[in-house]
């Protein structure tokens, strides 16, 4: 038998029909180019006049489809109309798509599918002259208001201030690891850890979790346990942030014996054992150099020596008349820094490039 009791004709198209719940239900014609009256027809609404049909198009554009005008409804996807009793549409823009709506509020929920909205996102609607509002969960819009209601998608952030490396994350639950290894502070140095938040301080431990979310959530404070103000140690070398793996890879291969030591909100990598040219009164020194938390985008200047540096000439060295205290020690400051010919490059110079500076400014002084 050539022809089966339930076998469909072959002209027969579906297309998708959802009330403003957007929860869509199957319904066939045969006509690839339907009036909004035919789909109204086709939905058993009554009477049609108080129904308007929107076309969901896969652009993600919302168009309204007159009585008398026709809907295109080829393409690889069932089309897509939302079918609604209403006496008024509502225009607004949902990112870069245009979409009018049969009723003067819209869910958050909805908004969502609409935009194809991931839950990690959050949805904002423009505002002039305030700030751009915040569409809660499960909250509704108003578009009942004057003017297009002009809606969009971010992706959530939080952030905390680590020491003072301000460090952000895409999700509101973290480990007190985390924040310290996101801002360069090496963990499993042995921390005074507390949190900072508007209820008060706390002390926290490595494992713990902080939800960022919590109203006040401000900064993690960072204090060394064994604080040294005596003489620096010269084996091993502690590492209280990380530096970056180029950085480290390079003073591997200069072996150059280094800490890394947070005294406050600054951050100094301390070179020991660095080797001088002939004409110092020491043979050797430990050079320090401050690394902003925002470095390699901010640049490496000057640099520090301990013990001071004085020439067997007796010749005054100038600029480097300065101070630093660095955990008790006091640093001779070199005030040396990049001419206007040579401005500091962030996707070229590093800790390595800086030690040519360094390396310059020592030789010069001694050179004949």
């Amino acid at each position: 038998m050539s022809d089966e009791p339930n076998q469909l004709p072959r002209n027969v198209t579906f297309i998708q029909v959802a009330d403003v719940d957007l929860n869509f239900r199957p319904i066939s014609l045969t006509d690839v180019t339907p009036t909004g009256e035919q789909i109204l027809a086709l939905c058993n609404v009554t009477p049609r006049s108080d129904y308007v049909v929107l076309q969901w198009l896969a652009s993600g554009d919302i168009e309204e489809v007159r009585p008398d005008e026709n809907a295109l409804i080829s393409g690889p996807a069932p089309a897509r109309f939302i079918v609604s009793k209403t006496d008024r549409l509502f225009r607004f823009k949902l990112e870069d798509h245009s979409l009018v709506w049969p009723r003067g509020k819209i869910s958050e929920e909805i908004l969502r599918k609409l935009g194809n909205v991931e839950a990690s996102s959050t949805l904002y609607v423009r505002r002039k002259d305030v700030p751009d509002e915040v569409l809660e969960t499960g909250s509704d819009l108003s578009l009942a208001e004057l003017g297009v209601e002009q809606v969009y998608a971010s992706k959530q952030t939080w952030k905390i201030n680590v020491q003072g490396v301000v460090v952000e994350f895409s999700e509101p639950e973290i480990t007190v690891r985390q924040a310290m290894q996101e801002a360069g502070f090496d963990p499993e140095q042995n921390w005074i850890i507390v949190l900072k938040t508007a209820s008060g301080r706390r002390n926290v431990s490595t494992d713990d979790r902080i939800d960022l979310r919590e109203p006040g959530i401000e900064k993690l404070r960072l204090t060394p346990r064994d604080v040294n103000n005596g003489e620096l140690a010269r084996e091993g070398g502690k590492r209280e942030f990380q530096l970056l793996k180029s950085d480290e890879d390079g003073l591997t291969r200069r072996q150059l014996p280094y800490d890394t030591l947070v005294d406050g909100a600054r951050r100094w990598l301390l070179l020991k054992g660095y080797k001088l040219p002939a004409g110092y009164n020491v043979a050797e020194t430990t050079v320090a150099i401050e690394i902003p938390s925002s470095y390699p985008s901010a640049e490496l200047d000057m640099f520090y020596c301990f013990p001071a540096l004085n020439l067997t000439s007796g010749r005054i060295i100038e600029q480097t008349q300065v101070v630093q205290d660095i955990r008790g020690i006091k640093f001779q400051r070199w005030s040396r820094h990049r001419g206007p010919t040579a401005p500091w490059r962030p996707m070229r110079d590093s800790i390595l490039t800086h030690l040519t500076l360094i390396d310059t400014s020592l030789v010069r002084e001694v050179e004949p």
